[in-house]
C-alpha cells in the first residue's frame, strides 16, 4: 500500500516532459526543416512558456519538499526545474522576438548538467529502469547542447533533422516511462483511503 506522506506525481511530470519535447520537435521542424522562418515563433513561445512555468514550479517544489525517496529526488527534481528554466527562456525569447543565440547557448550549458545526471543514474542504478532513464537524460541533454547549432546557415537544416530525431526519441521514451509509472502508481494507491473516507 502507498505511503500517504509520499506524493509521487512523477508519471504526469514525465508526460509533461514528453509533450514539451514533442512541441520542441514541432517547432524545430516548422522553423528550421520546413524553412518557414519565424512565422509561428510567438505561438510556440506561449506553449513553451506555459509548460515551462509548470515544470519550474513543480521542479522547485520537488527540490524543496523532497517528495521522492533518497537520491531519486536529486536526479529527478533538480533537472525538472532546469527543464522549466530552459522552456521559459526559449518561450520568452520567441514571444519577444529576441535573437535565439543567447537562450540556446544558456540551454546548452544547462544541458551539460542533464548529462551528468544521466551518468549518475547509470552509475547508481537509480529508478526502476536505469538504462531507459539514463538514455532519456542523454537524449534530452544532447538535444539541448545541439540547440545553438540550429543557426549555422545552410547546414542548420541537417542539424535540425538530428535535433528532431533526438527530441522525438526522448519524448517517446519519456511517454513510455511515464505511462508505465501511471499504471504502477495507480496499483500502489488502489487500496488507500483518505482519513475522511
Amino acid at each position: 500500500m502507498a505511503d500517504p506522506l509520499f506524493v509521487d506525481t512523477l508519471d504526469i511530470w514525465l508526460a509533461v516532459l514528453a509533450w514539451g519535447l514533442l512541441t520542441a520537435a514541432a517547432w524545430v521542424t516548422y522553423r528550421f526543416v520546413m524553412g518557414r522562418g519565424q512565422q509561428a515563433d510567438r505561438s510556440f513561445g506561449y506553449a513553451f512558456f506555459a509548460i515551462g512555468v509548470y515544470a519550474l514550479v513543480m521542479g522547485l517544489w520537488g527540490s524543496m519538499t523532497w517528495p521522492l525517496p533518497s537520491s531519486y529526488n536529486i536526479v529527478l527534481m533538480d533537472p525538472y526545474a532546469l527543464y522549466g528554466v530552459a522552456l521559459l527562456m526559449l518561450g520568452l525569447a520567441l514571444i519577444t522576438g529576441v535573437d535565439l543565440k543567447g537562450p540556446t547557448i544558456a540551454i546548452a550549458f544547462l544541458s551539460v548538467s542533464v548529462l551528468i545526471y544521466a551518468a549518475d543514474i547509470a552509475k547508481y542504478h537509480l529508478t526502476n529502469s536505469p538504462a531507459a532513464a539514463a538514455a532519456l537524460f542523454v537524449l534530452v541533454g544532447l538535444s539541448g547542447i545541439l540547440g545553438p547549432f540550429l543557426n549555422l546557415g545552410k547546414s542548420s537544416r541537417y542539424v535540425a533533422y538530428l535535433e528532431v530525431i533526438l527530441l522525438v526519441l526522448a519524448a517517446l521514451l519519456s511517454a513510455y516511462i511515464g505511462g508505465m509509472a501511471t499504471f504502477e502508481h495507480t496499483a500502489d494507491w488502489a487500496k488507500w483511503v483518505p482519513f475522511y473516507g
